[in-house]
């Protein structure tokens, strides 16, 4: 179980929730691109899939920010929509350490191992990190579908 913050689309009372770690799935930044890439609707999918929790943390969305304004073309509006899904999320509070700058694939995977969660990701790197970990990820199939490639 996990604590996890609440976002501006909540209307419950509370600011924080207990979530069943088997339903939640941490969103990584390559995974928020993949609707405009690949026309997949990763929410649909996800929940095909039977996950009802959608998390994500800060690096992901400082990073869909930089790719938004630096970025050209495709990478630039697959960005843009990725904020926009992200507020479909939850986001997962991540400790901060201070003078410690850490990639969001390492903050993605001490979260998962942290709060036992699975992961969407199409980045073959932190694919294979995650599976050396026992760490179940979601990632893309044949093009056009999500799917669990190493499940617990």
């Amino acid at each position: 179980m996990s604590v996890l913050s609440k976002t501006e689309s909540d209307d419950e009372d509370s600011s924080e929730f207990i979530c069943d770690s088997k339903s939640a799935v941490l969103i990584d930044t390559n995974g928020f691109m993949i609707p405009v890439q690949f026309g997949i609707d990763i929410f649909s999918e996800l929940q095909r899939l039977g996950f009802s929790n959608f998390l994500t943390i800060p690096a992901v969305i400082f990073e869909l920010e930089k790719i938004s304004k630096t970025a050209s073309g495709n990478d630039r509006t697959a960005a843009r929509v990725a904020l926009a899904l992200s507020k479909k999320c939850r986001l997962l509070e991540t400790p901060h350490e201070k003078g410690v700058r850490k990639y969001a694939d390492d903050i993605i995977i001490e979260s998962a191992l942290r709060h036992p969660v699975s992961v969407l990701t199409n980045d073959a790197g932190l694919r294979q990190k995650l599976m050396k970990r026992g760490i179940p990820v979601v990632s893309m199939r044949q093009m056009h579908r999500l799917d669990i490639i190493n499940q617990k």
